[in-house]
């Protein structure tokens, strides 16, 4: 080989995806292939005739028009033309037409088609379907690691159960665990069926600190009906339900059959992560000096999850129910300050918190919905001191104050029902700009601490209107255009400024926030309750007749996924680094093949803006 062609082959293995080619499919390829050149203005393919090479752009650049004339999209250095003809082996369906003068490698539709078939990263990179592309890409994300908690089941961790019966005594039982030196025991009726659980902890707390006898049976001390999972369940299902629920233990159950234990530590064994630990710690903190030592050891958390390749829908989880339970956390220990509350109320959080969606540290947006017994001059001076306690210790943890006001702490986030009732209900009747800024923060709303009816009830009277108000989904969907993907016409990505004057892409702007708001357009529109946007497009896959088919819900959900994927790896490396996480990933720290995938999530969520602007009319308003 010439040294000229060895230029060519070290060029092409650095091109995807080629890149993990063996050295003889490479040689094969470059003695194969053609040098064209194409001045500015020449016509390389028309539609209609016959194609029978793949063009990869050396340098210069092409435009790929539509038959009617439209841009279908730029291309330069490194991407490829032509391959589309070539591999449904039929004339040219678009025509490409030289920008600059270019210089092309023709590789023969021959060579070309054989690397299809023998390779499947060539296939995939060639798919041409888009989404066949992006579940490509996310597996090549998350990595092949069977060890990995996402690919790891239940089953694969579990331990037998130690049954006992309602019947047996505390001492019985007590001694039994000794024996076998079982942390817990599975409490078992006379059908044999769980009906509780029995721990260390339990004998600790219900049993030797309060004096109990210890002849009296064990369905005494035991938690009665306890969450359960099944073994084909995901490990890091149990992982987030501890996280969720600060429990250690689950009983694993098949069939009404109680065959297994999982507890923390089994899960703690298989991963280098402590997120359980750290919500147990939280909400056993007995000071905000505590507490925000323990948050601060949340960017490190967040590498731990991102290094073993969990989905973003877990890590958003798995971050967000730690801000929660430091949320919680500080009002019952507000409530040990002040008092009891003197009416009941519902703390909630809203934004990313509420829908489980954090990557980091974040600035707060709560509120307050207090009983329609609250009676200002009574019971207004308790809960705002409640409500200072608690915003004042989320920002010491790191969760600071909201620029707009929106906590808690603002006399008209912290009302009684019926005045939230009426908040709502202005915001769907008179949808201005104001209320719809109000509608993207507390349509998104969770309950953390509290009487959780008074938001259930209110949420299922709200959903209930938006449903049937036209003109309210139009301005949300109107609105919800307002962040577009950072697609550009020629040579890459739409870029923006970020904190240090550094040029990237904005991807909670440009990515994830176009994602979520269009998804809660269609999610208000049909009344769902979910707030996660995951959860609300798999609930949206349910209803018969929807907009979108369960396919487009699929590409949305593995562009979002992606999207995502790639700000977390990003923050990740940040803070590795001992760099502040941000949002703006740099096209040029990207491979060329994840940026192609990442022009497939953005076409993809393109897409779908223009498919939600057309059913809700939203042009009418922009």
């Amino acid at each position: 080989m010439e040294v000229e062609q060895l230029e060519i082959r070290d060029y092409l293995a650095k091109i995807a995806p080629l890149t993990d080619l063996p050295k003889e499919a490479l040689n094969e390829i470059t003695m194969a292939l053609q040098i064209q050149y194409a001045r500015l203005g020449t016509e390389v393919l028309k539609i209609g005739q016959r194609n029978d090479v793949v063009y990869l752009i050396r340098s210069g650049a092409v435009e790929v028009l539509l038959e009617n004339g439209d841009l279908y999209g730029r291309f330069t250095e490194g991407e490829w033309v032509g391959y589309r003809s070539v591999m449904r082996g039929g004339p040219v369906s678009l025509n490409v037409n030289a920008i600059e003068d270019t210089l092309f490698y023709a590789i023969p539709a021959d060579n070309f088609l054989g690397l299809v078939k023998r390779y499947d990263k060539v296939r995939q990179y060639f798919a041409e379907r888009k989404p066949d592309r992006l579940r490509s890409a996310i597996q090549d994300i998350r990595g092949a690691d069977n060890h990995a908690m996402i690919a790891m089941h239940i089953r694969d961790l579990m331990k037998l159960p130690m049954l006992v019966s309602e019947e047996d005594s505390i001492r019985q039982v007590a001694q039994q665990m000794t024996q076998v030196n079982a942390q817990t025991a599975m409490v078992t009726n006379q059908e044999g069926l769980l009906s509780g659980i029995v721990t260390d902890v339990d004998f600790r707390k219900r049993v030797v600190a309060e004096g109990v006898d210890v002849a009296l049976p064990v369905s005494n001390i035991m938690t009665a009906k306890p969450l359960t999972l099944a073994p084909d369940d995901q490990a890091s299902e149990a992982l987030l339900l501890m996280a969720r629920r600060n429990i250690r233990h689950i009983p694993i159950v098949d069939n009404a059959e109680v065959v297994g234990v999982i507890s923390a530590t089994d899960l703690l064994r298989s991963q280098s992560h402590n997120a359980i630990y750290l919500v147990g710690d939280i909400y056993a903190a007995k000071d905000i000096e505590r507490l925000k030592m323990l948050s601060a050891t949340l960017p490190k958390v967040l590498v731990s999850l991102v290094n073993n390749n969990m989905p973003a829908y877990d890590i958003g989880h798995a971050i967000s129910s730690i801000g929660q339970a430091i949320m919680r956390r500080l009002a019952a220990m507000g409530e040990e300050k002040f008092g009891q509350p003197p009416v009941p109320y519902c703390l909630v959080v809203a934004g990313s918190m509420a829908r489980r969606e954090q990557t980091a540290h974040s600035d707060q947006d709560n509120g307050m919905i207090l009983s329609d017994d609250y009676d200002p001059a009574l019971h207004g001076e308790y809960f705002a001191n409640l409500a200072k306690f608690i915003c004042d210790g989320l920002n010491e943890c790191g969760y600071v104050y909201c620029p707009g006001n929106i906590m808690a702490t603002n006399e008209q986030w912290r009302q009684p029902y019926k005045v939230w009732k009426d908040y709502f209900t202005n915001w769907i009747l008179t949808p201005e700009p104001q209320a719809l800024l109000y509608s993207t923060i507390f349509f998104d709303m969770r309950s953390l601490y509290g009487d959780d009816c008074l938001l259930y009830t209110l949420r299922q009277e709200v959903l209930d209107m938006t449903k049937s108000h036209a003109l309210f989904q139009t301005l949300l969907a109107s609105n919800a255009l307002t962040f577009k993907p950072p697609l550009g016409f020629f040579r890459g990505f739409v870029l923006d400024k970020g904190g240090n004057n550094e040029k990237g892409m904005d991807m909670k702007k440009r990515g994830v926030v176009p994602v979520i708001d269009l998804v809660r357009v269609f999610a208000l529109a049909e009344g769902v309750r979910k707030v996660n946007t995951w959860d609300r497009l798999q609930q949206l896959e349910t209803i018969e007749g929807g907009v979108l088919s369960s396919s487009m819900i699929e590409d949305l959900r593995d562009a979002f996924e992606l999207i995502s994927m790639i700000r977390l790896r990003h923050q990740a490396a940040q803070i590795e680094k001992g760099q502040a996480p941000d949002n703006y990933v740099p096209p040029e720290d990207l491979s060329v093949l994840e940026r192609r995938h990442l022009k497939d999530a953005f076409e993809v969520i393109s897409n779908t803006q223009g498919i939600m602007s057309t059913h809700y009319k939203a042009d009418r308003f922009r």
